[in-house]
């Protein structure tokens, strides 16, 4: 795959997570929990973390990850 921001080839394979990751539309000094309707919820565990199958670009820093079909460690 190659980078949608600089073109350069991506390297493949997981973007790993703790307890809650969230993309948020300000940034959040507490809690990660949304405040804004456009804030996304990606992944939520109590006890467990997540992992995505995902894409770097080492030139730029881009990561592009699929947060709909996350991969659980157990």
């Amino acid at each position: 795959m190659n980078c949608p921001k600089c073109g350069n080839s991506m390297q493949p394979g997981f973007l790993q997570a703790g307890n809650v990751i969230a993309f948020n539309k300000t940034r959040h000094r507490v809690s990660l929990n949304p405040k804004h309707e456009e804030d996304v919820m990606i992944a939520r565990k109590a006890f467990t973390s997540t992992d995505f199958y995902g894409s770097v670009c080492k030139e730029c820093g881009l990561i592009v990850f699929d947060y709909k079909n996350p991969i659980s460690r157990l």
